[in-house]
């Protein structure tokens, strides 16, 4: 069993930190800056040397007397294991002991599958990860969709993890994993690593921080005094399953009515979409991946069956001229298959329209009058126009004169599903939250299916490029110096 992490003195943190950070490298140094005396230093230091976090690092500059030793972050020296776990997908990565990523992968994973196929997998992929590098793992650390109770580390009653209520994820983890591990709450730990960036841009601790995450979920992190406030359950923050009063027909996927993740719905769709296009995606882009590897992958066959493919292809004549055109070939092959990726893969800039509208329809259902609905929507995605056909037709202009103030025909063409749907509304007196919230559907709707026939036809196209450059790059890379070099031999023999 691993040994569990210490809890250290912070005193001690805050000279590491110090160190870290490049702010203090000597015991003078550091005595100036946290106001404690040499010996108190000296006595930190020793136990920074002992848990592993600083290393002497030769001596500094003199100013008349013995130069002094300075001190260095082992940030180097070791590696730590990074699980999130998300509604939808795993995010791993490997990490040095200052936190800058080593390698990172991200994979479609629904957190439904339950606790024990979810960490199995997450720890088999960060195994797979680390295998190569050749520094001692430290830690493993787990961010988890949901409150946990920071004594055990154990999820408790996470409204939309099945099956993980009080389930014991630091021992597995420590179990798979071989080192000592930790867990908390998602949002909790973005809060501590933006926290940790402003200290490093401003040389001084925050104090106080509201931290909202919107996207498939909705959560805050609460800093209060320097201190993260968890709650007594490690609930504080969790505000996406909070009820919103006066919409308990609206169901929640965690069961619920009335949640005002549920409410939002139209922020946690969009989180949906992406992930959906994503995974869509996915198989055509690992395609197009396998394809680039072809070639190289030949010739390393070649010379692991005892073939001489190198010497074929740097003779100077046939072979170099064969050489010549399966890299040209790879070249043409691997940038028209970029092309393909990225035109399918390609995002469009701005807000979704469908989320535009869903909060349009937020914004009306909290009692906002249509005027003020579009100045909150024009402060909210920084856009004037919004606010100058509010306030238009709080000034008495007809709807026409208020759509057509904000002098950008652009604008008005990009908001035109917008403003289709609030116009029956303005000019009949029916609420126009049915159609907002239908035309949002149907965007989302009509979008997957976008995402899908990208998909078909990315696949479709990956072929040309396969037909025509990858496998006879693989032909005259990795096949044809393999069978020349054994023709060779052979003659020569």
């Amino acid at each position: 069993m691993p040994s569990p992490i210490p809890q250290i003195d912070t005193d001690v943190l805050t000279v590491v930190d110090l160190v870290r950070r490049g702010r203090a490298s000597t015991r003078q140094q550091l005595a100036q800056m946290t106001g404690m005396g040499r010996n108190t230093i000296s006595s930190l230091l020793n136990t920074a040397v002992a848990l592993g976090l600083i290393a002497p690092n030769g001596s500094g500059p003199s100013t008349g007397g013995r130069a002094p030793a300075t001190w260095r972050f082992r940030q180097e020296d070791g590696l730590v294991l990074v699980a999130g776990v998300h509604s939808s997908t795993l995010r791993l990565a490997v990490t040095d002991l200052g936190g800058a990523p080593v390698e990172c992968r991200t994979l479609p994973w629904s957190i439904t599958r339950g606790p024990a196929p979810t960490l199995a997998e997450a720890a088999a992929r960060l195994r797979d990860m680390v295998g190569p590098l050749d520094r001692p793992v430290w830690a493993a650390g787990a961010s988890l969709p949901g409150p946990i109770d920071q004594e055990s580390g154990r999820p408790t009653a996470p409204p939309i993890m099945p099956g993980w209520d009080g389930f014991d994820v630091v021992a597995v983890m420590e179990e798979a994993l071989g080192v000592p591990a930790v867990t908390s709450n998602d949002v909790n730990t973005m809060l501590l690593g933006h926290a940790v960036t402003l200290q490093d841009q401003a040389h001084r601790r925050p104090r106080d921080i509201l931290y909202l995450q919107v996207g498939t979920g909705i959560g805050a992190g609460l800093m209060s005094n320097g201190l993260l406030h968890r709650g007594a359950d490690g609930a504080a923050g969790d505000i996406g399953h909070v009820r919103v009063t006066g919409n308990d027909a609206v169901v929640c996927r965690c069961g619920r009515t009335g949640c005002l993740e549920a409410v939002a719905g139209g922020v946690a769709e969009s989180g949906r979409a992406e992930a959906s296009r994503r995974t869509a995606l996915s198989g055509p882009r690992a395609t197009a991946r396998l394809l680039a590897v072809l070639p190289p992958v030949g010739l390393l066959l070649g010379a692991a069956v005892g073939a001489r493919p190198e010497e074929v292809l740097l003779d100077g004549g046939l072979g170099s001229v064969l050489g010549a055109a399966g890299i040209c070939l790879m070249i043409v092959g691997h940038r028209a298959t970029a092309r393909m990726v990225s035109a399918a893969t390609a995002s469009s800039s701005g807000v979704d329209e469908a989320l535009v509208l869903d909060l349009a329809a937020a914004a009306l259902a909290c009692g906002a009058s249509l005027p003020g609905a579009l100045r909150a929507l024009g402060e909210a995605l920084d856009e004037e126009e919004l606010a100058v056909a509010g306030r238009a037709l709080l000034l008495g202009a007809d709807w026409e004169e208020a759509w057509g103030a904000p002098d950008d025909e652009a604008w008005r063409e990009r908001r035109s599903r917008l403003e289709g749907c609030l116009r029956p509304g303005w000019e009949d007196g029916a609420s126009p939250a049915p159609l907002l919230e239908g035309t949002a559907a149907s965007l989302r709707a009509g979008r997957r299916a976008a995402d899908e026939e990208a998909a078909e036809r990315l696949a479709v196209r990956l072929v040309l490029p396969l037909g025509l450059c990858h496998l006879p790059a693989f032909i005259v890379l990795g096949i044809a110096p393999v069978v020349m070099s054994v023709g060779l031999d052979l003659l020569g023999g």
